[in-house]
């Protein structure tokens, strides 16, 4: 019997180096596996002001698309192109439109289907469909610096799909306005990962 037993343990250790090597193998076809590329379309609404620090402020709803290239598990590049735009922001009832472009890392940390993350990204901004003044005269389509610190998480869904329930990003943007030519604005939304994983 105490022949059986350490015999038995003896195959059981064997095959642990086995059962490692199967065990990701399986993973990496699952919904929470890693991507080489990820492109996400999402819907996204700014909290925005006209007058740094007042009370002079409006949403502003839009979208965005995103392509994030990976380097390792957890780091990755990315660079978006956002769109937003608000009508009658003011007594004057001036619409504005904003096109925003920004690239930066992002390091995500993946939990099975939970994959949250962190990001710091830098660019630039396009304004137009309304008046942006300065101190000398008006600029009617500006372009200025623009930046985005934040994260959010997304879920796996399959392979190729994963869900994007949150995002929350700090979004400062450099457009003239006769004060402080900068915008200190929360930048949220959701939307859809489309995820393209490495060939076998």
């Amino acid at each position: 019997m105490k022949s059986a037993t350490l015999t038995s343990i003896a195959i059981l250790l064997a095959a642990l180096p086995l059962c490692g090597q199967i065990a990701p193998s399986r993973v990496s076809v699952g919904p929470d596996s890693p991507a080489r590329l990820e492109v996400a379309l999402a819907y996204s609404t700014v909290r925005s002001d006209t007058i740094p620090g007042g009370c002079d402020c409006f949403w502003m709803q839009g979208g965005k698309a995103e392509f994030r290239a990976t380097f390792s598990t957890k780091i990755g590049l990315v660079g978006e192109i956002a769109g937003q735009h608000a009508r009658n922001i003011n007594s004057a009832h001036t619409d504005v439109s904003l096109v925003s472009y920004l690239i930066g890392p992002r390091l995500s940390w993946r939990v099975h289907r939970f994959t949250p993350f962190a990001q710091a990204l830098i660019g630039g901004v396009h304004g137009f469909d309304a008046i942006f003044p300065n101190l000398s005269n008006s600029a009617t389509v500006p372009d200025a610096f623009a930046m985005a610190a934040g994260g959010g998480m997304n879920i796996g869904l399959s392979r190729h799909l994963a869900l994007r329930p949150f995002q929350a990003d700090y979004f400062l943007t450099s457009l003239p306005n006769t004060s402080a030519n900068r915008q200190n604005s929360l930048r949220v939304g959701g939307g859809i990962v489309f995820k393209f994983p490495s060939p076998k």
